[in-house]
């Protein structure tokens, strides 16, 4: 708006001769981009109004209004307005396509999960938040035990069937606000932000019971391994949840395992 005013102080100031219409559109796309079509429409309508007052019609429409016939400032208001819709609904469109180019860029198209980018941009977030509400975090990984073998028996559709309900069941399983992610393959990971250890501990455990009863009622039978632990960074509680979670592989499978940070 102070970008759009101080044209409009500049285009009264050079008068009628000389023109600055074009550089109303920078304003207007910046307006359309960041607020939305309606209020660049808005903020076009009153573009096309000073404009026509300034830009010579001033003449017409104040002083000499009989020289300057109103059929033809109406044409030319409608010109500009078409100009400046067309422009504004250009640069909306674009920028939608650019928000959903942009989200999908950060989910994994099989699971509907975050992917790799998205967890560390959303998981950075919620150690600020964690930080800030002197809260730890909670991040456990997840991984499917003999999951290449639903693969090779099954084919890759039974596969990303068994994917897609880990990662509905995951969901399921945490806050709306929590941060999961599908890492790639059969490996998934959680983080979020608990009050203590012993609330900690209990969102792990829940967090498996959940994805193996979810197995466990389907044709596929399939189980997973889990390691959680407790930090105050996501960096360090995702390296030590991720020893957690080979542990609970490497002691028998269908198992979790939970470390804080005076166990680790």
């Amino acid at each position: 708006m102070a970008l759009w005013g101080g044209l409009s102080i500049v285009d009264g100031a050079t008068g009628p001769h000389f023109s600055l219409n074009s550089l109303y559109l920078l304003p207007l796309c910046l307006t359309t981009w960041c607020l939305g079509r309606l209020a660049g429409l808005a903020l076009g309508v009153i573009t096309v109004i000073v404009t026509l007052y300034l830009n010579g019609l001033n003449d017409g429409v104040s002083a000499q209004a009989s020289s300057v016939p109103m059929a033809i400032v109406a044409w030319n208001a409608g010109m500009r307005t078409f100009g400046l819709a067309f422009v504004i609904f250009l640069v909306s469109a674009f920028r939608r396509t650019f928000d959903r180019e942009r989200a999908t860029a950060h989910i994994d198209p099989l699971t509907g999960l975050g992917n790799r980018r998205s967890f560390k941009r959303e998981s950075e977030r919620l150690e600020s938040s964690a930080r800030r509400d002197d809260r730890i975090l909670l991040c456990g990984f997840i991984d499917l035990d003999d999951f290449k073998a639903v693969n090779d028996q099954h084919g890759h559709a039974a596969g990303d069937d068994v994917l897609r309900l880990v990662a509905e069941a995951l969901v399921s399983a945490v806050r709306p606000y929590d941060v999961t992610t599908r890492l790639g393959g059969d490996e998934f990971a959680f983080c979020l932000a608990v009050r203590d250890e012993a609330e900690a501990e209990r969102t792990a455990g829940k967090i498996h019971r959940l994805l193996m009863s979810a197995m466990d009622a389907s044709e596929w039978r399939t189980t997973c391994s889990l390691g959680a632990a407790t930090g105050r960074t996501v960096e360090e509680t995702l390296g030590v949840a991720d020893k957690a979670m080979y542990l609970a592989k490497s002691s028998g499978k269908s198992s979790w395992v939970f470390w804080t940070n005076d166990r680790k």
